[in-house]
């Protein structure tokens, strides 16, 4: 280890079952930094978010790492997904190092080393902004950037805010507790803290390829973490949404108008249209109508709701803190 680390940081990486590319992550990340030659020290989080194979760690495999300074493994008590074992690393890292850095990346390789570096350079510059790593090329297939250019594209529409990030980012010693309190991290890291309106900068990066192993990562849990992203921003979605039913529903009373006006103050006759038309546009009328009553009823529900905290209830989902080096 460097013997007087001008810079210490914590390392945030959840892991189910990708043990093998956490190793080699490990690695290559106190290789990254001593061939930088930058007087950085780290301390390794691993949140093991469930994994159903043992961690094949052993203290001999991380014996020579000058630049870790510690390797630590948050067990969970079950598998709580990507996000939350995020988030509870957050707060563990909130509460026992709070006068550290908190990188987030994913222990899968794709989030690349060399990048650890360039976001500490970043927080360096930007010390009171949490910065982000903005993907300026990605090396996913055809079909998985089609869908990503939709979710982002979909998401800007509903929420109105757009998003050109995931996890990989630094936060800063002064707003790492203020992140673990923020109740829609829990759900989605990067949009809770973009709702929280907290500082925040980006810097551009290559997106890496895995170290080992197969992604975990399918269609439906890639939709279901954009749909996340969404809920996060629920009141807003529904606020939009509600206005395009009131449109739908001011659509289909003119509508209705216009067809009885034809029917009974024109001469032009086809049998059977108006009330073929009538019926559908009454039918889009009740459909409308209901959309913006639930709409409605789920912004009121969510404004009475208290907010979870993580930070207060994060050791809940913790069981056992694990010392690996």
């Amino acid at each position: 280890m460097n013997s007087a680390p001008s810079h210490v940081v914590s390392i945030i990486m959840p892991v189910f079952n990708d043990w093998q590319s956490f190793t080699l992550l490990v690695e290559k990340i106190d290789a990254a930094i001593s061939a930088a030659n930058e007087p950085l020290s780290v301390s390794i989080l691993a949140v093991n978010d469930g994994s159903t194979s043992e961690p094949t760690l052993l203290q001999s495999v991380f014996h020579v790492l000058p630049n870790v300074s510690s390797i630590r493994i948050i067990h969970l008590t079950r598998n709580f997904g990507h996000q939350r074992a995020i988030a509870i690393g957050l707060c563990y890292a909130a509460e026992h190092l709070p006068h550290t850095s908190a990188i987030v990346m994913d222990s899968d390789g794709e989030d690349k080393p060399e990048d650890v570096l360039t976001l500490v350079r970043a927080s360096l510059a930007n010390p009171r902004k949490i910065i982000f790593a903005e993907r300026s090329k990605r090396s996913e297939s055809l079909q998985f950037r089609f869908f990503y250019a939709l979710y982002k594209r979909v998401y800007h529409v509903l929420t109105g805010a757009p998003i050109s990030f995931g996890n990989f980012s630094i936060i800063p010693p002064a707003l790492l507790k203020r992140v673990s309190s923020v109740s829609e991290v829990w759900i989605h890291v990067a949009a809770g803290i973009m709702k929280a309106r907290l500082p925040l900068a980006a810097v551009p990066t290559v997106r890496g390829v895995r170290l080992a192993g197969e992604s975990k990562m399918n269609f439906v849990s890639l939709l279901l973490h954009g749909l996340s992203g969404i809920a996060v921003h629920s009141e807003v979605a529904a606020a939009r949404l509600l206005v395009v039913s009131l449109v739908f529903i001011l659509f289909s009373v003119v509508g209705i108008a216009s067809v009885l006006g034809i029917r009974f103050f024109s001469d032009v006759a086809i049998p059977g249209w108006a009330t073929s038309s009538i019926g559908s546009l009454v039918a889009i009328f009740i459909e409308a109508l209901l959309m913006s009553v639930l709409l409605v009823f789920l912004v009121l529900n969510n404004r009475s709701q208290q907010p979870f905290v993580p930070r207060l209830h994060y050791n809940d989902y913790v069981a056992d803190v694990e010392n690996v080096l």
